[in-house]
């Protein structure tokens, strides 16, 4: 079950790998239903609600297509290959973070597996930049396909990185090394992320480190106030933390000197974004073949055009939804479906926004059940990082010095419990936070993001009366 998961969280984001994905999908969800039936674990029902929730919306679109589709051979076709994957993905995850939930150790597989694609792609970029004796590379895209696949998935290392610093700084574990190894490997994990983004000329990647580097300094600062000014200890962190926080700052601070250089994207964002509005006075964003000038802004400058078209789409979609509640069934391409049923000769196909896009495929009733998955897979991991926490009561030591004293009183592993629900918490809500921005709303998209939640939901549960599933 943990290789065929090794296996598939790679193939996922490879080109014609389709078979090799069935294969793993298949074969690890067998093995999940094997391992649950032999084992027959003790679940909780907060553990398994994310996942009724998630088959809800496989169930909403079995209902759409039998009682409201008007596209039904083109929705059947997703029902039977799209959304059966997407079934058979979260028996697999389900069973997977059961196990894990038991075995901790095998989460460094699933990590691995994670960051490998991005890690090699980061290795493949500066191998071409030796080779070409340039920065800017143009057309490169590592391993990926597209452009968009590379982007989620580098921005999964991305948010993978994120928890293991969230860890080092909040966690709980046996050395201070240890703590400060987790969390330099966490920033080195970002800062290659960002690498990436260079290579691919990836706005949205530093968009999601922007936001998620707000948020942790933000908690840091806040947990800065609680255990180190109140309890007066754990000052030797603050050296540590200032190196990850200016490690991590001056990576951004570089790609925003080459978006200033080279794209003009952050520069003018907001001005464009505010032109991009207007969709009556221009409508070169309807993509009909027209011959409509591209917009300018008061100075005569053109505006970029992928904020543009993306700001424009995204306002139209939204249009489409309070047009269309229900949805039209279909999450691959939706958009193109009703661009071309108002404006026949438009070649548009995607609004760039994946949460708009998903939305006009499984309507209102589906993205309210993605978002209850969402939200009660994230309360799950705050819930079991609070009990993982009370569980510290047992030796008043441990509360001390910010969580990270050196544990000599039981032996703590190094994966452990807390690590996970870091990773997944950070994972689940960064690509949530992604979906507004990145074109991922079909296909693996939907079967990674949904055996994510499953993954991080069943991972998550913690029986108090053992110390060692912590």
């Amino acid at each position: 079950m943990v290789l065929a998961t090794g296996v598939l969280l790679i193939v996922w984001a490879l080109p014609h790998t389709i078979a090799a994905r069935n294969i793993a999908l298949v074969s690890g969800a067998l093995a999940s239903l094997a391992w649950l039936w032999m084992v027959r674990p003790k679940i909780q029902f907060r553990n398994i609600l994310p996942v009724i929730l998630l088959a809800s919306v496989i169930i909403w679109m079995l209902f759409h297509w039998l009682f409201i589709s008007n596209l039904k051979e083109q929705q059947w076709d997703e029902i039977d290959s799209t959304w059966l994957r997407v079934g058979i993905s979260i028996i697999l995850a389900f069973g997977l973070g059961q196990v894990i939930a038991r075995q901790n150790l095998y989460f460094l597989v699933i990590a691995l597996a994670i960051i490998a694609l991005p890690s090699l792609t980061a290795i493949l970029y500066f191998y071409q930049v030796d080779l070409q004796n340039k920065w800017i590379l143009d057309g490169f895209l590592g391993v990926f396909k597209m452009k968009f696949s590379g982007v989620y998935f580098i921005v999964c290392q991305v948010l993978l990185g994120f928890g293991l610093v969230s860890y080092s700084f909040f966690g709980r574990s046996q050395t201070k090394n240890y703590v400060l190894s987790i969390g330099l490997v966490g920033s080195l994990l970002i800062m290659l992320g960002v690498i990436d983004a260079i290579a691919l000329r990836a706005l949205n990647v530093i968009l999601v480190v922007f936001v998620c580097f707000g948020i942790l300094l933000l908690y840091f600062l806040f947990q800065f106030r609680i255990h180190i000014i109140e309890t007066r200890s754990g000052f030797w962190l603050l050296p540590f933390a200032a190196v990850i926080f200016i490690a991590i700052y001056g990576v951004m601070v570089g790609f925003f000197q080459y978006d200033k250089k080279y794209e003009g994207k952050f520069v003018n964002l907001i001005g464009d974004i505010q032109i991009a509005t207007q969709l009556k006075k221009n409508q070169t964003w309807i993509r009909d073949g027209r011959p409509i000038p591209e917009p300018i802004d008061s100075n005569g400058r053109p505006i970029n055009g992928s904020t543009y078209e993306r700001t424009s789409w995204f306002i139209r979609g939204a249009q489409f939804i309070i047009e269309n509640p229900f949805g039209n069934g279909i999450t691959h391409q939706s958009f193109g479906y009703y661009m071309r049923d108002t404006y026949p000769n438009s070649k548009a196909l995607m609004t760039h926004s994946a949460w708009i896009d998903y939305t006009l495929g499984v309507g209102l009733p589906g993205l309210f059940l993605t978002w209850l998955a969402i939200l009660g897979c994230l309360q799950i991991c705050q819930r079991s990082l609070k009990t993982r926490n009370s569980l510290q009561k047992i030796d008043p030591d441990l509360n001390k010095s910010f969580n990270l004293r050196i544990n000599n009183v039981s032996s703590y592993p190094l994966i452990n419990g807390q690590l996970i629900d870091y990773c997944g918490f950070w994972l689940i809500i960064g690509i949530a936070f992604y979906w507004l921005v990145g074109e991922v709303s079909e296909r693996e998209y939907i079967e990674h993001y949904f055996f994510l939640i499953t993954f991080t939901a069943s991972a998550s549960q913690v029986d108090q009366s053992e110390k060692t599933s912590v």
